[in-house]
């Protein structure tokens, strides 16, 4: 007689082991939690599971670090993404640039914004918004209008987000009319 065709996840030991996408999600729902550290943790299982971390996978932990203001980490693991040999993108510095922005240490923006473009790497939309937000938070007006400015110079055309931030730099130092 023919004999019955198993099926269902019995089939095969690797069906049940986790994917990058599932490490990705573990990450994304401990930065949303406030836990870098737990997020870290989950890029070490990761590895020790035999599944490599990539840029997106160092995105998502050091997002996770900006959520949670901890720009001290968020440095650590952008400088062993790099030491790894992995090239940062434009995610990576937006992540970092937020971690920053979140503490008030606006000192450290420019300064993450010119290693980004030491590197060659494109900013976008996102990293001015989140440099002119940085500003905004920390009120300094002026400086925000100067990366709102360099945006446009750069040919990125400023959305919603960008022009809500700089309304809002003028409105709280004052400066209604300036807005």
């Amino acid at each position: 007689g023919a004999q019955k065709a198993e099926s269902g996840p019995a089939q095969t030991h690797t069906d049940s082991r986790a994917t990058i996408d599932t490490f990705h999600a573990l990450v994304r729902c401990f930065g949303e939690a406030g836990e870098p550290g737990e997020a870290l943790k989950v890029m070490q299982v990761m590895q020790i599971e035999g599944l490599q971390p990539h840029v997106g996978t160092y995105n998502l932990v050091i997002d996770a670090c900006a959520q949670s203001g901890d720009c001290d980490r968020a440095v650590d693991v952008f400088n062993q993404m790099q030491r790894l040999g992995l090239r940062p993108d434009a995610v990576t510095f937006n992540s970092v640039i937020h971690a920053f922005a979140v503490n008030g240490r606006t000192d450290k923006v420019m300064e993450v914004f010119h290693v980004l473009q030491k590197l060659g790497v494109e900013p976008n939309v996102v990293t001015y918004n989140s440099m002119i937000n940085a500003f905004v938070q920390s009120e300094q007006p002026d400086k925000a209008t100067e990366v709102f400015q360099l945006m446009q110079q750069q040919g990125l055309r400023p959305d919603e987000v960008s022009y809500n931030s700089l309304i809002n730099a003028f409105v709280q130092s004052k400066q209604p009319d300036k807005a």
